[in-house]
This record gives structure tokens, sequence and C-alpha cells, in this order.
């Protein structure tokens, strides 16, 4: 397993093991159980330590300590980002995550000039009905003013039209916390306050997981943020 990714897999194996009356295992079952293993067995701490040792090695300056999970039943394989400002940091992007794993990294700030971190990444899974879709996470971490989150879910190469100046738009126009449900998924996500907060995220399918809960479990995972006085330099 790959530092980066944390927990084993949720299999038809383990949702046998949950309900063993179950006689086909569907990906809306196996996205549930998933959410269900979201905390199991240190997972969500592991991917935590992981990123905090990232941001400990790297020191002072502005950072997205960066966690998302996989609860839709199937892998997401990782298909692009996009920066705006910012570069990912050591470690790098999870290449694969599967259903029931947490993958982490650390996005920083550039730093030839005063500036924040904004970026968003891409990764490609399967509906309930097996199509291919693109759930796209976003965040950002200004030099001066608030934090933003943001996320949407749209066909399978989407992302590879250049829309990204739309999306910059819409991301600094959100809060901390953002949703969006398309074509039987869906995405969350959450920011912390401060210059080096953790950004976490839960990709999906409609129905899994209900926005109450979604909302209150990202919101606890980013509650903390570490703000030190020279993390602006």
């Amino acid at each position: 397993m790959a530092g980066n990714v944390s927990g084993n897999p949720v299999t038809d194996d383990i949702v046998r093991l949950i309900y063993p009356d179950v006689k086909d295992v569907t990906p809306q079952l196996r996205a549930k159980v998933a959410f269900q293993y979201m905390n199991a067995e240190g997972r969500d701490v592991n991917c935590k330590n992981f990123v905090y040792n990232l941001k400990q090695r790297y020191g002072n300056g502005i950072s997205a300590l960066c966690m998302l999970f996989n609860a839709t039943g199937s892998s997401l394989t990782y298909v692009g980002y996009r920066d705006w400002h910012g570069h990912i940091y050591e470690s790098p992007y999870p290449s694969v995550i599967q259903n029931g794993q947490w993958g982490g990294f650390l996005h920083v700030h550039p730093s030839a000039w005063a500036s924040g971190s904004e970026s968003a990444v891409v990764y490609r899974g399967k509906n309930s009905a097996g199509e291919s879709c693109d759930w796209m996470l976003a965040w950002g971490i200004p030099y001066v003013g608030n934090n933003h989150a943001y996320t949407e879910i749209r066909e399978a190469k989407h992302y590879e039209t250049d829309n990204w100046d739309y999306i910059k738009g819409l991301l600094e126009a959100k809060s901390t916390h953002a949703t969006d449900t398309w074509n039987g998924c869906y995405s969350a996500v959450t920011i912390g306050q401060g210059t080096s907060p953790e950004f976490v995220g839960i990709m999906s399918l409609d129905g899994v997981i209900s926005e109450r809960s979604a909302a209150t479990l990202i919101t606890l995972a980013a509650d903390s943020a570490t703000e030190d006085k020279e993390d602006k330099e």
C-alpha cells in the first residue's frame, strides 16, 4: 500500500461480513459499508498523521493539509489537477484510492512571492450504473482573505476542457463548505480556518451519505488548523 493512502479496501467480502444474507453486492452497498468504515482501524488517523508529517517536514508557509475519502463503491483513479497558486509538496497525489480508503497530500504556496495555495484535483470513478464520472475537488487559501472550498462532479474527461478560469471564479465565491450531486454521484468538501488548514473531501454515491452526516463528519475532521505567525512568509 502506498504511503499516501491508508486503510484496507472495503471489498465484497467485507460487505458480506456486515450483511451475511445479501445475495448481490451492489456498488451502493459497498459505498455504504465504506462510509461505515470511514474511521475504522485508525485509517483516518493514519492519513492525518501522514499529512501532518509532510507539513512538519515542509515547515512554515501557507499550505493545505488535504485528506480525501472514497465511499463510491469502486476505486477512484487520479486523472489530473490544476494549480492556480502553489504546488504539491514531496508526496504525489494518490494515484488510486480504493473503496474505503483515505488519500492524503500536502499542497503548499509558491516560495517566490506572497501568494497562497489554490488548486483542484480530479478523480475518476463510476456511478451505480457503471458509468464513468469525474469528481473535482478544489480549495483556496489566499494570502489575504477567507479560505474557500468547492466541488462538482461531471462526465469523464470533462475537465480536459479548459474551463479552469470559470471554476476558479466558482471556488472563490464559495465559503468553507460545498457539496454536489450529479448523475447518481455525491461529493462534499470542507476547509478549516487559518493559513494551514485541513481540507477534507468525501467522494460517494447519491443516497449513501445524508447531507447532515457528511457535513458533521467532514466539519469535525477539518475543525483543526495550524497557523504560525511565520506561515505567510
